[in-house]
């Protein structure tokens, strides 16, 4: 029974049951319906049921789920609240990222970790996610200040964490920690950011203006988010950044 799910049709048939059945039961118990769909996951995987085993296609499929959580969250914000509270969230982006890595530094030079392995361990700590928005996103708050303050601030976290990641990879292989990198990676992720939130809009504007159906401009979102998710992974961040900020520069060219 357990090999039928190894097959592609029974595989795909497995996960959209789960997709489809869990947040039903989930809502029954007055619960979420990421909340079902995160259980489901559980028990049909590698350390539960043990239906499907861990692999390229769950690694896939995880890797795009989280591009589209973000993707969803950067097109849930209110761009011209984001845009007023950026500094906040700037801010408390940098505060939340500190402290957990000092704390998780701290922990590290407790179990006897090397400098290295002292720092990933406190980037483990700083990272955040943004499982819960769906949650927030059913609820209505999104449009909230401290919403937005907290959702930019959690991109800021990522963003340093996964600096901190390649910085660590690059010492470990043999490279060194250079000050060159750093401001090669800061420039290169500004002309990035810049070229999404300013450039995309307008792109988006003169490609809606010539496409006709829904379906179109459907796939020209996709397509969007995906270059940008992929850009990201070039320029030595993780794709969920070019995900965030691909929703960003897709909510300010869509109306509401």
């Amino acid at each position: 029974m357990i090999e039928l799910f190894d097959k592609p049709v029974g595989f795909f048939l497995l996960i959209m049951t789960i997709i489809l059945v869990t947040p039903l039961l989930s809502e029954r118990v007055r619960l979420p319906g990421i909340i079902g769909i995160i259980i489901g996951g559980m028990l049909i995987g590698p350390h539960g049921l043990r239906l499907i085993e861990d692999g390229v296609r769950i690694q896939f499929l995880s890797t795009i789920g989280l591009v589209y959580l973000m993707f969803s969250a950067g097109l849930e914000v209110d761009i011209n609240q984001f845009m007023r509270v950026r500094a906040r969230a700037l801010v408390f982006g940098i505060i939340t990222f500190i402290f957990p890595q000092l704390m998780g530094m701290g922990f590290g030079y407790i179990l006897g970790l090397d400098w290295l392995g002292m720092i990933l361990l406190g980037s483990a700590f700083a990272s955040h996610t943004l499982i819960a928005f769906p949650i927030l996103t059913k609820l209505g708050v999104t449009r909230n200040e401290a919403v937005a303050v907290t959702t930019g601030a959690t991109v800021l976290t990522d963003i340093g964490a996964f600096i901190v990641l390649a910085v660590v990879l690059g010492a470990k292989s043999g490279g060194g920690i250079s000050v060159i990198y750093f401001i090669e990676l800061l420039i290169m992720l500004a002309i990035f950011t810049s070229a999404i939130i300013f450039g995309l809009p307008r792109l988006g504007k003169l490609v809606f203006q010539k496409l006709s159906g829904r379906a179109l401009e459907s796939q020209f979102v996709i397509v969007v988010l995906f270059i940008a998710a992929f850009t990201a992974e070039l320029i030595g961040v993780h794709e969920v950044v070019g995900a965030f900020l691909a929703g960003l520069a897709v909510n300010s060219m869509l109306p509401r």
